[in-house]
């Protein structure tokens, strides 16, 4: 019982010291390289305010890692660059802190804080700059600037900032995006106190914290956790945007085997999925993975049945795999020093992956079945009757003249017979050009039928009167009146 007590104590608690740095250490090394601007009101009212700053900004860069980078902005009646942005390396790093200790910050009466937080923005907003920004802003917010100023709302006194709205706009797309923290230091001034409304001003337009806290002190503080502090905006960055992706490796095979690729989205978190299940895949993926690195996964992909081919075909059909699980990032020490969760539930993930498809029968297998269905049907004898020994006529035909006497022509083992009918009653086979009828049979597919090509024009077959032209008859009994003649095919 007590050892269930301690660890719930323990839970808590939260990490020790030691998990701590070692975790934010871990994260530090992930994160990207950060940018730090100091924004110092230099007017005669605040000089000394800001240049006391100086030191504590030099041993922020001797603690800041290689790679970011320092930027100090100075105003009174104008702004201007007193340290153009500079990165931070082992090489330089004493340099830039002996410089930054010695830097000379010119002093003015008035206060141009329109000018000095548009030439903020446009810092911030210049395609070089890193990709997060630490701004700490020292003034006391008081805009008098001179009257020629275009920021000048022509009032005397601590005055509004005409055109403000210019400033929110140049820097809009760095602040929506989530690359500024700004921290706001309202100091008194000699000789008058903070102006709230220029305050508000600034505020509104890169958004970001009042600290009233002295800046020395805050920003020594900073200094001593900056480690934390580094990593802090990429790890919420992650949290907020954390997933993953999955891509396939190489080309499936025929069957559908393929190695997938799960990779985090996160840069300076690990991930871990559980309850991961699939749609799309003939068996299911491994139900947790460690995405700590790329992870890869041999499975197989439910392709759709092709359609049955006599003859080999190919194709490619695109299947679309769907992933979905629950993440829980990592290491947990850090996330609970900056209060963030943990878990990361209904995470998704889609891609799709082209198949290669080969079916049907080889081609000796398809030709094959044809001849072995043309056997089998009947269809051969069809063709080798109809092709290769061409269908004979049957029967006789008997021809009257008039009612005359009968007329008997053998037409038994003919292709055909053109029957020549003349004035005189007499009726004989002859050429097709001067018959008066023309009869073959026909066997198209599977049915034998006859074929009566008429010339004469007044001629009727099984007593309907017919148009010259070729006619279906039944072979060995159909009946025809030409004229006066009266043939009967039996």
């Amino acid at each position: 019982m007590s050892f269930c007590l301690f660890a719930v104590l323990a839970a808590l608690a939260g990490p020790t010291r030691e998990e701590a740095t070692d975790a934010l250490t871990r994260v530090g090394a992930r994160s990207p390289p950060v940018g730090y601007l100091f924004w110092l009101d230099t007017s005669a009212a605040m000089e000394v305010s800001s240049e006391a700053l100086r030191p504590e900004i030099a041993r922020l860069v001797e603690a800041a890692p290689a790679g970011d980078s320092v930027e100090v902005i100075a105003f009174h009646i104008r702004p201007y660059v007193a340290l153009p942005r500079t990165p931070i390396t082992e090489a330089s790093r004493a340099s830039l802190a002996a410089k930054i200790r010695a830097l000379d910050l010119s002093s003015g009466f008035d206060r141009d804080l329109g000018d000095s937080l548009h030439l903020l923005a446009t810092e911030l907003s210049e395609p070089s700059a890193p990709a997060f920004t630490h701004v700490f802003g020292v003034s006391n917010f008081c805009h008098v600037p001179t009257v020629l100023s275009p920021w000048s709302s022509g009032g005397r006194g601590c005055g509004a900032i005409r055109n403000q709205a210019s400033i929110g706009t140049t820097v809009a797309a760095v602040r929506d995006a989530g690359r500024l923290e700004v921290r706001w230091f309202p100091v008194d001034a000699l000789a008058a106190r903070v102006d709230s409304a220029g305050l508000a001003a600034a505020r509104h337009e890169f958004g970001g914290d009042a600290i009233m806290e002295p800046p020395l002190t805050w920003l020594q503080n900073f200094t001593a956790r900056l480690t934390s502090e580094r990593a802090r905006p990429a790890a919420l960055a992650d949290a907020r945007d954390a997933g993953f992706t999955v891509r396939a490796v190489g080309v499936p095979s025929a069957t559908g085997e393929v190695e997938l690729e799960f990779t985090s989205t996160s840069r300076v978190l690990d991930l871990k999925l559980q309850n991961l299940t699939a749609v799309g895949l003939a068996e299911p993926p491994p139900g947790a993975l460690d995405l700590t690195r790329r992870v890869r996964v041999k499975a197989r992909l439910k392709v759709p049945r092709p359609p049955w081919s006599v003859f080999p075909r190919q194709d490619d059909i695109d299947v679309v795999l769907s992933f979905s699980g629950d993440g829980m990032l990592e290491p947990r020490a850090a996330l609970h020093l900056w209060s963030i969760k943990e878990d990361r539930p209904g995470l998704t993930a889609t891609t799709t992956v082209s198949v290669h498809r080969a079916f049907g029968l080889s081609l000796p297998a398809g030709i094959a079945l044809l001849a072995l269905v043309f056997a089998t049907t009947g269809m051969a004898a069809v063709v080798i009757r109809g092709r290769l020994m061409p269908l004979r006529l049957g029967g006789a035909l008997t021809a009257r003249f008039r009612g005359g006497a009968r007329q008997v022509i053998a037409i038994a083992g003919l292709s055909e017979a053109a029957v020549v009918l003349d004035e005189n009653g007499h009726a004989r086979l002859g050429k097709r050009d001067v018959a008066a009828v023309v009869i073959r049979v026909r066997r198209p597919v599977w049915n034998l039928h006859g074929e009566a090509h008429i010339r004469a024009p007044d001629t009727e077959i099984n007593g309907r009167k017919v148009a010259p032209g070729v006619h279906r008859v039944v072979p060995g009994a159909s009946s025809f009146r030409i004229g006066e003649w009266r043939l009967t095919w039996e």
